[in-house]
């Protein structure tokens, strides 16, 4: 068989903007690396003296922050402002949310509030991926730290390394970063998958040629809800591999490699075809499908199903 697998890599937390995911200017330059979180209380980020110093208003996925000025985090702290009942956050958990920040000294905003997508994962480096690990979906917390710690020593935000930077988040929702559902059988003719142990599908290509048809297949038998529609506003949340048929050593295209799950919706773009994403109607999130475009251009593509996006 001809084979592509995808090398495993650590997992960075990124800020993405995608149709209906509309991250903060500023935060999307930020330049956000990931960190290690395990769950456990001995890896999760404490409160601080800073962090107990904020305050937050306004509505769940509308928040506001204030605080004494000027305020110094050397260290990055988090305290819940507000406890969420949803789902623990942890390794390679994706999550989505709202958010309010501002310079610690000044006390005033460092970019637009804004909605903010972040992978939890990676062994590289501290900042506010780690601080989110622990916390609950539904929950408020402030965050505090400096640049340098928060982001990173080289990140592009136009502030000193030793300035402290002040965080309130909503952590609105919670995703895993890989299909859960239950293995199905592979079919005659089409793409084995392996998968790595974080989840990153592997294809290897038969010897056999492309299909003639568009074929469609389930890897993984999810239990979530169904997926009805896919259009601008209704989106998919997915990870994706892709693999053309005539070349079958190189990764055509990847989400697991450009760091984060994206959102495929009827305004995609070019860049995915249509008549893949259109594929996503009638399965079940937690479900992880293959598809292969026919012609020339055949292409496999493995999806990991991970939330309806409105």
């Amino acid at each position: 068989m001809r084979r592509a697998l995808a090398s495993t890599h650590a997992r960075r937390t990124v800020a993405r903007t995608a149709p209906a995911l509309l991250a903060a200017a500023a935060l999307v330059t930020l330049g956000l690396t990931g960190c290690s979180a395990s769950g456990s209380g001995a890896s999760c980020v404490q409160p601080g003296d800073a962090s107990h110093l904020v305050r937050a208003s306004g509505d769940f996925g509308s928040p506001s922050v204030s605080f004494p000025t000027p305020l110094e985090s050397a260290t990055v702290q988090k305290s819940t402002l507000k406890k969420g009942s949803g789902a623990t956050i942890s390794d390679g958990d994706v999550v989505v949310g709202k958010l309010a920040y501002s310079n610690g000294k000044t006390g005033r905003a460092l970019g637009a509030s804004g909605t903010f997508n972040l992978v939890i994962g990676g062994s590289s480096a501290t900042g506010l991926g780690k601080a989110l690990a622990c916390s609950t979906a539904g929950s408020r917390v402030a965050v505090t730290g400096t640049v340098k710690e928060l982001f990173g020593a080289g990140s592009n935000t136009g502030l000193k390394n030793s300035t402290t930077a002040v965080f309130v988040l909503d952590l609105k929702k919670v995703y895993p970063s890989r299909a859960t559902g239950e293995p199905r059988p592979s079919q005659p003719g089409m793409p084995t998958v392996v998968l790595a142990p974080n989840g990153r599908p592997g294809i290897k290509i038969p010897s056999n040629d492309a299909p003639t048809k568009l074929r469609t297949a389930v890897l993984k038998q999810g239990s979530g809800a169904t997926i009805t529609k896919v259009t601008g506003s209704h989106g998919v949340l997915v990870n994706f591999t892709s693999v053309a048929w005539n070349d079958p050593d190189t990764v055509a295209a990847s989400s697991w490699s450009d760091g984060s799950p994206v959102v495929w919706s009827s305004t995609s773009g070019s860049s995915v075809p249509a008549d893949v994403v259109k594929q996503l109607i009638g399965h079940k999130v937690g479900s992880q499908i293959i598809v292969v475009t026919p012609g020339s251009n055949a292409t496999a593509y493995v999806i990991d199903i991970l939330g309806i996006w409105k």
